[in-house]
């Protein structure tokens, strides 16, 4: 028992030796380091952590950043000037002016040993000086704000320079962003420093990842970033186009309709030089073609030639022969112009890429422009290179016919309701739909797209996108229904829009009557997939899978063939009888 209390009496005697417990106090509690202009500073008074905010002696602040100290031992008020900026903060006050201005401070600042310690980002930031922190190293790095220039202009976004020792880390993402590289992915984030939970990096590894020149003159405290990426070209198939530039860019981009555009902006991006004087050559092509020699011209020549080696009877005969000759030879030449054009057109309609142009759409900030010119309408992709960007196509089928989109309601890992048996709804409303879209495609004219054909999940919204731009005529939801009482049951048919009534009432007359549940009618209801289509669209709820009878149906095959059947046969009639 006596040696189970020994390690109790020790730690009461630690605690009432006053010496022992202020050391174990003090070696518990992490230091904290200041950084001042790339240089390490030891107050005399160390810096403390009030509620998440570093206070430092004024003494630094009034040596570290130039700043002019006048302190007021009666009020406990410092006055604090650097520049233009007046602060004044006073001791236990979380009231703080600057610039005669009243502004609230997180945590006021304290005496510590008899020196008055101030919150230093407030300070410092508010002096014009910028400040982080370096939770790793547990340092707080203050130092005259630099100067930013990028391609010779004050920059758009925010880039904030710390100064450790002899380097200047820049904020990472904000750099990146800046030279147009969002998203940018860093191969040796190893190499630099979190500061305020950002990676910042030294100029030398910004530029080695970014491209570019990044340089800092000390003597000025300036950053000069240089970085302008070229276009150098483009080229494309059938669905992929391959923009080139001699560095790495971000493309803004966006969709343009009447034709089908997608529009690249490619920032900080001038066009090459070889491809300027393309573009100005081609600008004058006009001038250009109408100073060479034409037909006419060599005809006179020739006719010339004709005249002196014979009488003026012969000449006439020859011009003529010749101008007959020659008008027949212009025929023919225009006519193969002509089938050349046509054919070269026909084969431009064929392709998804009808065209692709660029231009230097600014100069201030240097943009290109790239406008690739599609047949129908595509989704696309954008992959990023060392070397450029490639913009991967998707076309939206072309519509061709009276357009449907089946859709099975649910999947993935969306399984909608459960039967009675364990069965879910989803694999119902997928064999259903598959179904239904093989009998429709018998008729030519319709076309017939499924949002799903397999067990994939799908958002409603996704669903509302795939029918809405492929501008469809007609949409309908396959599913099926489940309550809490087992003997609740029968066939539903819901729809929203005005332009969907007629549908619902045809489609839920056949298959109420196939399968013959208890009919519980047509409603109108805002189900998302049915209000945000544009075209005719309605849902179906089939029966009941909480049912057992009704259940029993709906997972048999058959039946779902007979259900399939019956909403062919409705959207048939709808077809004949209302488009």
């Amino acid at each position: 028992m006596k040696t189970r209390l020994l390690p109790l009496f020790v730690l009461l005697f630690l605690l009432i030796i006053p010496g022992w417990a202020s050391a174990a106090g003090s070696s518990a509690a992490p230091s904290v380091h200041l950084m001042i202009g790339g240089q390490a500073v030891q107050p005399d008074v160390p810096p403390i952590i009030e509620k998440g905010r570093t206070l430092v002696p004024v003494r630094v602040i009034a040596e570290g950043l130039g700043a002019k100290v006048d302190w007021n031992q009666a009020t406990r008020t410092a006055v604090i000037t650097r520049g233009p900026q007046t602060l004044q903060l006073t001791v236990g006050s979380k009231n703080a002016l600057v610039n005669g201005k009243k502004v609230q401070l997180d945590t006021p600042p304290v005496m510590r040993s008899q020196r008055m310690l101030l919150p230093l980002r407030f300070v410092g930031e508010s002096l014009g000086v910028t400040v982080g922190w370096d939770n790793a190293s547990r340092t707080v790095i203050a130092n005259e704000t630099p100067e930013m220039r990028y391609n010779g202009n004050k920059p758009t976004l925010s880039l904030k320079g710390f100064q450790y020792g002899d380097k200047l880390y820049i904020s990472a993402q904000a750099a990146a962003e800046q030279v147009g590289k969002k998203g940018q992915v860093w191969k040796h984030p190893d190499r630099g420093l979190t500061i305020d939970g950002e990676l910042a990096l030294p100029l030398e590894e910004l530029e080695a990842e970014l491209g570019g020149r990044f340089t800092w003159d000390q003597g000025k405290n300036r950053v000069e970033i240089e970085r302008l990426a070229y276009f150098t070209g483009v080229t494309h198939d059938d669905e992929v186009v391959r923009i080139e530039t001699s560095l790495p860019v971000t493309a803004n981009a966006f969709v343009l309709q009447g034709p089908h555009r997608i529009v690249l902006d490619l920032p900080q991006t001038e066009l090459d030089q070889d491809l300027l004087d393309k573009l100005k050559k081609s600008s004058n092509s006009d001038d250009y073609e109408g100073g060479e020699t034409s037909v006419d011209d060599e005809d006179q020549d020739a006719d010339a030639d004709e005249k002196k080696k014979g009488s003026d009877q012969d000449d006439d005969d020859k011009e003529n022969r010749h101008t007959d000759a020659s008008r027949e030879s212009d025929e023919a030449d225009d006519q193969s112009a002509a089938a050349e054009h046509e054919d070269e057109e026909k084969s431009k309609k064929d392709t998804l890429v009808q065209d692709v142009r660029y231009s230097q759409y600014s100069a201030s900030p240097q943009t290109v422009r790239v406008v690739i010119e599609l047949n129908q309408k595509s989704k696309y992709n954008l992959e990023y290179t060392e070397d450029g960007i490639e913009v991967k196509l998707s076309p939206v089928p072309k519509k061709t016919g009276f357009l449907i989109v089946v859709d099975a309601g649910h999947g993935g890992k969306d399984q909608g309701a459960k039967g009675v048996n364990g069965n879910i709804e989803k694999d119902f409303t997928l064999a259903v739909a598959n179904k239904l879209v093989q009998l429709l495609k018998q008729y030519p004219e319709f076309q017939v797209e499924a949002t799903r054909s397999t067990d994939v999940y799908l958002t409603l919204d996704e669903r509302v996108v795939f029918a809405n731009e492929r501008h469809a005529d007609l949409f309908l939801s396959v599913h099926a229904n489940s309550f809490t009482k087992p003997t609740t049951g029968g066939t539903e048919t819901f729809y929203y829009n005005a332009n969907s009534k007629n549908l619902a009432e045809v489609v839920h007359r056949h298959l109420q009557g196939a399968t013959q549940f208890p009919n519980r009618g047509v409603k109108q209801t805002g189900f998302y997939v049915i209000k945000h289509t544009t075209m005719p669209a309605v849902l179906t709820e089939t029966g009941f899978l909480s049912n057992p009878g009704e259940n029993a149906k709906l997972t048999s095959p058959a039946f779902q063939q007979k259900v399939a059947e019956a909403l062919a046969a409705a959207i048939r009639e709808y077809y004949q009888s209302y488009h």
